[in-house]
């Protein structure tokens, strides 16, 4: 039995009167080394905290004559929207909005307390994206993205926090091939 230990998270209502300061320990990181550096202590990768990120994508399905369900082979995402603190960052990720430059990596990173160490429980990885919307509320961003290819990998713990593997899959919106990730 893998046992968490729950702490709260937060929701998009809550992100904007959020204060994270300098002694908060983020729930969410985002990784991307064109943008930012690392800022969190304990992790190594160019990481710093989002507030929240929504994710997803859908298939287009259809009710045939039959009464049975079948899919088109399309399958549509949904633009990741990220929110954070505005920090240096900001202009940078305007900079790659306004030039059309692509951003070889982006990751998010969803964070768990086991036996009060911070572990990542959850990483989804993107590549190849670019920079689609960018907009700022008060000291808080919310930007957008499209990708080619969407990592999203699940990292499995025992009860004593000891890393014990991970189940993930990769789809490539460009091949529409879907594999295994471990």
């Amino acid at each position: 039995m893998i046992k968490f230990t729950q702490h709260d998270t937060f929701s998009k209502d809550e992100s904007t009167n959020s204060d994270m300061g300098a002694a908060a320990t983020p729930q969410m990181l985002i990784v991307c080394e064109d943008f930012f550096e690392c800022d969190v202590d304990g992790f190594t990768d160019n990481a710093t905290p989002c507030l929240w990120f929504d994710i997803g994508c859908c298939r287009l399905i259809t009710n045939d004559s039959t009464g049975e369900l079948s899919g088109d082979g399309r399958v549509i995402a949904q633009d990741p929207v990220v929110c954070m603190k505005y920090g240096s960052w900001a202009p940078i990720i305007q900079e790659y909005l306004y030039s059309g430059k692509n951003v070889p990596k982006i990751g998010l990173r969803r964070l768990s307390s086991i036996n009060g160490t911070k572990v990542i429980i959850q990483e989804v990885n993107y590549e190849i994206c670019l920079m689609k919307t960018y907009r700022q509320k008060d000291d808080t961003i919310e930007f957008t993205f499209s990708a080619i290819t969407v990592e999203d990998i699940n990292i499995l713990y025992d009860n004593t926090g000891t890393k014990i593997g991970n189940t993930g899959t990769k789809f490539d919106y460009s091949t529409m091939l879907v594999t295994t990730s471990s």
